[in-house]
């Protein structure tokens, strides 16, 4: 997948992002599930990403398999039983995600970075 450099400041800011918000998911400050919202919300602004997109696509099978759990942003709206209840879900989910989100995120962040520097 060649990738252009970014052609605006909208796309290179999005770029970095990217690249930060890769770096944290593979540092364990963020989790693979509320970055894979992030990562598809970005993937609009790099430009020049084709639709099919392996190392997008990883994320958008997160998203997909987990999109009827709650983000934190919204745990405010759920009750904390409920949420209890959950816990084993997003854990399962995460361990999962280990599994193929890492390689996604290295592959994001050599794809872009170099391309933002």
């Amino acid at each position: 997948m060649k990738n252009r450099k970014a052609s605006n400041e909208i796309e290179e800011i999005a770029r970095q992002n990217l690249v930060t918000l890769a770096e944290a998911m593979l540092d364990g400050d963020l989790s693979f599930f509320e970055g894979a919202i992030e990562v598809l919300t970005l993937k609009e602004k790099v430009g020049g990403v084709v639709d099919r997109d392996p190392d997008f696509d990883a994320f958008l099978v997160i998203r997909s398999e987990t999109d009827h759990l709650p983000l934190k942003s919204q745990h405010s709206l759920w009750s904390s039983e409920s949420l209890k209840h959950l816990e084993p879900e997003y854990l399962s989910a995460e361990e999962w995600a280990k599994s193929f989100a890492p390689q996604a995120c290295k592959n994001l962040i050599n794809r872009f970075k170099l391309l933002s520097e």
